[in-house]
C-alpha cells in the first residue's frame, strides 16, 4: 500500500514537473556558468545582445532572462524580459517564456518542418546559463522551405530545417545546410555577402540532381529575422529559399514565386 502510495505522489510531482511552464533555476543556484557576450547564441541575435550588453536601460536591470524554443535545431526566434518595478528574478523569468510562447503560437504550427516538438524555455538567467551550455547552438537553425518550379511548370516544395553560420551578413562566405523533416541531409550551399544584409546564394541538392543560385536578402523581424533567397535553378526555373519561418507562413508569403 505504501508503494502504490509513493508510486502515485512520484508520476504527481513528474507530471507537474513537466507542465510547470519556465521550469527554471534561479542564477544562483546554476552549475552551468556565466554568459559572454561573443557567446553564439548572442551573436545569432543581435537585437538582444544590444539590450543585454549595451543599452544601460536594460542591461542594468536587476533581473534579465532569455527565453528560446528547444531543442537546439528550434532556436530560431527568443524572448527577453528585463525587471520592471520590483519583479522578482521568477516572475521575469515567466514573462520572458510568456513571450516566447506567444511568438512561436502566431508564427503557426512547425510539423512540416521539423520531427521534435519545440518548446520555450528559459535558458539564461541573470547572465548565467540555467540549462547545460552544450545542450544550446553553436550556430543558427531555423525552418526551411524551398520553392521551385519543374519543368512542367508545376511549385514544388521542400520543407525542413536549415543549419547556418551565426554571423550571416558579417563574414564575406556562410554554408549552409538543409534536412528534411525526417532529419536527413537533403541541401547543401553558399550565402556570400555583398552588401549589408544581402548577397548572392548557391544551392544543391539530392546529391547535385538540383541546384540553383541567386540573391538573398534577410527579413528583419521581431524578434526572429528570417532569409529569402531568389534565383533560378539549373534548367533557367524559378527558385525560392525561406529560412525563419514555418512551412505555413513561408508557402503563405512566397509560395506563389
Amino acid at each position: 500500500m505504501i508503494r502504490t502510495v509513493l508510486l502515485v505522489l512520484f508520476a504527481a510531482a513528474t507530471l507537474l514537473s513537466g507542465t510547470s511552464g519556465a521550469g527554471a533555476q534561479p542564477a544562483a543556484q546554476s552549475p552551468y556558468g556565466k554568459a559572454e557576450r561573443r557567446d553564439p547564441l548572442f551573436l545569432r541575435f543581435s537585437d538582444m545582445a544590444d539590450r543585454h550588453w549595451v543599452n544601460t536601460e536594460t542591461m542594468a536591470s536587476s533581473h534579465k532572462v532569455v527565453a528560446v524554443p528547444m531543442p537546439r535545431q528550434c532556436a530560431f526566434l527568443y524572448a527577453d524580459a528585463y525587471t520592471k518595478g520590483q519583479q522578482s528574478e521568477s516572475e521575469v523569468q515567466e514573462t520572458a517564456l510568456s513571450k516566447c510562447n506567444r511568438h512561436l503560437a502566431e508564427l503557426g504550427p512547425l510539423g512540416e518542418n521539423y520531427n521534435v516538438n519545440c518548446q520555450c524555455k528559459v535558458v539564461i538567467s541573470d547572465d548565467t546559463y540555467v540549462v547545460p551550455r552544450d545542450t544550446l547552438p553553436a550556430e543558427s537553425y531555423g525552418p526551411a522551405s524551398i520553392f521551385y518550379r519543374d519543368d512542367r511548370g508545376n511549385v514544388a516544395r521542400l520543407n525542413g530545417v536549415a543549419q547556418y553560420g551565426a554571423l550571416i551578413g558579417r563574414d564575406r562566405s556562410v554554408t549552409f545546410t538543409v534536412e528534411n523533416v525526417r532529419a536527413e541531409p537533403v541541401c547543401d550551399g553558399t550565402f556570400t555577402n555583398e552588401r549589408p544584409g544581402s548577397g548572392r546564394f548557391s544551392l544543391s541538392c539530392f546529391g547535385g540532381k538540383f541546384s540553383g543560385n541567386g540573391s538573398y536578402e534577410m527579413k528583419p523581424g521581431d524578434p526572429n529575422d528570417h532569409i529569402v533567397a531568389r534565383g533560378q535553378t539549373s534548367r533557367g526555373l524559378p527558385v525560392v529559399l525561406v529560412i525563419g519561418l514555418p512551412a505555413q507562413l513561408a508557402a503563405g508569403t512566397y509560395g506563389g514565386i
